[in-house]
């Protein structure tokens, strides 16, 4: 494999795009014994932009307490908040209350608040208190939803960074190809050699050989990919330049290089073929026609 050549500028980081200041586990009453159950679950990441918000209750609600005014949504940055209209509703066969909204869901942090609900007079001992929490709806880019841009502090802390959705792909590095590749068949086969990469650093020398098979099978995987035409000139920098972001993970693929030093590695032709692919690339070769 060839050595690596970096030039890491120093700077400062730019955190305004990040979400850093939002604590998505910020909550209030959610664990009553009288909620059965909270729809999206709090602190949820992954709320389709069609969801209805539903509260279920295991006693029967007084239906003149399920008003507009006791149901709220609100989408929250870290500058402002900006309240959301919808629709309010109360299933009696179900006891929950449901808030319908009006459009979909742009992506970003929300806070539901059921408030001032009462149970009916034959369960007036059940008290139903003030439940607020927050939950967040994925940015979908190319028919992928995509993690949250982390904060780089805490994501270049360690080696392996943040991988929120646990893909094994780090959340950063995730965004970045979804963005910058579009195609589905090439997100797949980046995201698949990054994640080749991202499992090296777990162990970079002592599964220094078993990592770099891994590597060149998906090497294989677009040299076959390359007979339909779908070729991709960067992958090796791509991954090189955005793994390997901090002096610590640079450490780590070097050393990674050096326990190969001396060995011969490699594949030929007959490796080119839709086995070398770890996703169902045959299917997306159809799907793309």
């Amino acid at each position: 494999m060839k050595k690596l050549a970096f030039i890491i500028l120093m700077g400062s980081l730019v955190t305004s795009a990040f979400a850093k200041g939002i604590d998505i586990t910020q909550s209030k009453e959610t664990e009553q014994s009288v909620i059965v159950s909270l729809t999206p679950k709090p602190a949820f990441m992954d709320t389709d932009r069609n969801v209805t918000l539903e509260a279920v209750f295991n006693v029967l609600l007084d239906e003149t307490s399920v008003q507009k005014n006791n149901i709220k949504l609100k989408k929250i940055t870290e500058n402002k908040e900006s309240t959301v209209n919808g629709e309010v509703a109360y299933d009696a066969a179900k006891n929950a209350v449901t808030f319908k909204p009006s459009t979909l869901l742009t992506h970003g942090y929300y806070e539901v608040e059921f408030k001032s609900l009462k149970a009916t007079k034959a369960d007036k001992d059940q008290q139903i208190k003030e439940i607020k929490y927050r939950f967040y709806v994925p940015e979908v880019i190319n028919g992928y939803k995509l993690p949250v841009e982390p904060d780089p502090a805490v994501n270049n802390a360690t080696l392996l960074g943040v991988d929120s959705n646990d893909n094994g792909v780090r959340d950063d590095v995730e965004r970045k190809i979804v963005i910058q590749y579009v195609k589905p068949i090439e997100i797949e086969l980046m995201l698949s050699y990054v994640r080749k990469h991202q499992e090296m650093l777990t162990d970079p020398v002592g599964s220094a050989i078993e990592s770099e098979k891994k590597m060149s099978k998906v090497i294989d995987c677009s040299l076959y990919l390359d007979d339909y035409g779908i070729r991709i000139d960067d992958m090796v920098s791509f991954t090189e330049n955005n793994i390997y972001n901090t002096k610590e993970r640079v450490k780590a693929y070097l050393d990674f290089n050096q326990a190969l030093s001396g060995g011969v590695y490699g594949s030929g032709p007959a490796d080119w073929n839709a086995k070398a692919c770890d996703f169902d690339v045959e299917q997306m070769l159809k799907d793309r026609k």
